[in-house]
């Protein structure tokens, strides 16, 4: 879509050539609602480009279909729309202050439930937290039904003092998720959890 017009302030650094934050709490924001939000955004995303006057409502539909996915206890959403591909999904940040007990990062992840391949869980180097962990897992969705999938889930968990982190982010095609890994990788290494906390609505 060309370079970015959108100026995006946030406690989480990155890149705004890959990533768009969308508003978890309008009550903190300049917008009242998703769909409100929505069309700024793709007004901002196809500002100046006539080519992408077509892509406009689409965009806005997407963005709105975005914003309406429940927001409770998510401290911030970014969606994936690198500046010279497609969107594709979006990812959930959650940041929250627990006691430390010294627990490590791949304790704090949810049970895996059904999946079809045992879950591959990585360690990850992160300076800014104490510990760090990426999951990945496939799990089977419509059984039974005339159109079984997949559904391929990436999770990254991270301790740091007594504040914890987890993202999550799911596609149908696991392909897609796989080529968000490394953006969503760069993005959790920026989390400031002290910072994301301090923001009104931040860690809730």
């Amino acid at each position: 879509m060309g370079a970015r017009s959108v100026k995006q302030t946030f406690p989480i650094s990155f890149d705004s050539d890959r990533w768009v934050r969308v508003p978890v709490a309008f009550a903190d924001e300049q917008w009242a609602t998703g769909d409100e939000w929505a069309e700024w955004i793709a007004d901002e995303l196809t500002l100046g480009r006539e080519s992408a006057a077509e892509f406009r409502d689409p965009l806005r539909d997407q963005a709105a279909a975005i914003a309406a996915f429940p927001t409770e206890h998510v401290s911030a959403r970014f969606w994936f729309f690198p500046v010279d591909g497609d969107p594709a999904g979006w990812v959930d940040v959650y940041v929250q202050q627990r006691d430390d007990d010294g627990a490590d990062a791949a304790a704090l992840l949810p049970d895996a439930e059904r999946t079809l391949i045992e879950p591959a869980v990585d360690a990850l180097a992160v300076p800014s937290f104490d510990d760090a962990v990426r999951r990945l897992t496939l799990a089977p969705i419509g059984a039974g039904s005339e159109a079984p999938g997949i559904l391929a889930k990436g999770e990254w968990a991270a301790v740091s003092g007594d504040w914890a982190v987890y993202l999550v982010s799911v596609d149908d095609d696991p392909r897609r998720l796989t080529l968000r890994l490394d953006d969503i990788d760069a993005l959790f290494a920026g989390i400031d959890p002290h910072g994301v906390a301090a923001v009104p609505g931040g860690a809730r």
